[in-house]
């Protein structure tokens, strides 16, 4: 019987139960191949990481990501927390009182992570990355994107945002709310998505943000919408958030310079998660991105298989 050992870890809070939970296993080497997508289905999390700690270099280490419904790219949330994991059993570290640095890699390539500092039981992890965005501004009109969001026209707030259809990669139609309120009264309406323009733009998923929110920690309230996701999920929104920077970026408001500004989902009651983000903006360069937030270690557990 081998015995596989793993970590959860809540990414995005200060404490136990809130931001995103995310399983890791530290050293995935003995793990067969055609085992992790079913490890992750039975831990049913919304991403498990599987790492693979270099043996040259203590600061590089390999890792995949999986969703209970398979592989899926290297997102924000499930970085931090590898990052944190990795801390956590001594395969990094100890902090002092500079960040710690450490690069992931992937299938797509690199990408660099800096651990620390500590806040008490949580520990401030972020990671890095250009982004280079593909913007479109032809979108549904407001009256689509109202009717297929359940919202009124009026809650379509474009005066100091415009709606976009945004890509790193992975395509989002990013729309502006008027407030957090909208933002978490919307649902979304399949019969009218189906009878709108907006599945034409191949994005299968909706940023709803507002910089109106309820809390004086975060300047934007954001939230994902979509037909892939169920009508009672708030997903996290990690993923979503470097594209997000790359679409602010773009506008002529956000002159050259770096910007900082936090970004939450959700409320105490559905995990809420608070991300910190810098973004720098220089003419004819990438936009550099930095992601962090707060992470806790909140459980050891043991995966029994048979060897």
């Amino acid at each position: 019987m081998a015995e596989l050992g793993f970590l959860t870890i809540d990414v995005f809070a200060d404490r136990a139960f809130q931001g995103a939970p995310i399983a890791v296993f530290p050293d995935a080497a003995a793990i067969p191949e055609h085992l992790l997508p079913a490890i992750a289905g039975e831990l049913n999390l919304s991403e498990t990481v599987f790492l693979y700690p270099g043996a040259a270099a203590a600061d590089r280490c390999g890792a995949r990501v999986f969703a209970p419904g398979g592989e899926v790219e290297v997102a924000g949330h499930p970085l931090l927390a590898a990052a944190h994991a990795l801390l956590a059993v001594g395969k990094v570290g100890p902090l002092g009182e500079r960040p710690l640095p450490l690069i992931l890699t992937h299938a797509h390539g690199e990408i660099a992570v800096n651990l620390g500092p500590r806040r008490g039981a949580a520990c401030f992890v972020q990671f890095s990355l250009r982004v280079n965005p593909v913007l479109d501004r032809y979108t549904p009109p407001a009256a689509e994107l109202a009717a297929l969001l359940s919202l009124a026209e009026r809650d379509i707030d474009t005066r100091r945002f415009g709606v976009r259809l945004a890509s790193t990669g992975k395509p989002y139609l990013v729309v502006p709310i008027l407030d957090q309120a909208a933002v978490d009264r919307a649902r979304f309406d399949y019969e009218s998505w189906s009878r709108s323009s907006a599945p034409a733009l191949a994005a299968q998923e909706i940023l709803l943000f507002s910089h109106r929110t309820r809390h004086r920690d975060a300047d934007f309230h954001g939230r994902l919408l979509g037909p892939e996701i169920g009508p009672q999920e708030d997903p996290p929104i990690g993923a979503v958030v470097p594209c997000f920077a790359g679409y602010l970026a773009d506008h002529e408001a956000i002159r050259e310079g770096t910007y900082t500004f936090a970004i939450d989902r959700g409320r105490q009651e559905t995990r809420r998660s608070l991300l910190h983000v810098e973004l720098d903006k220089r003419r004819d360069r990438p936009t550099q991105v930095r992601v962090g937030g707060d992470t806790v270690l909140v459980a050891r557990g043991t995966l029994s298989l048979d060897a």
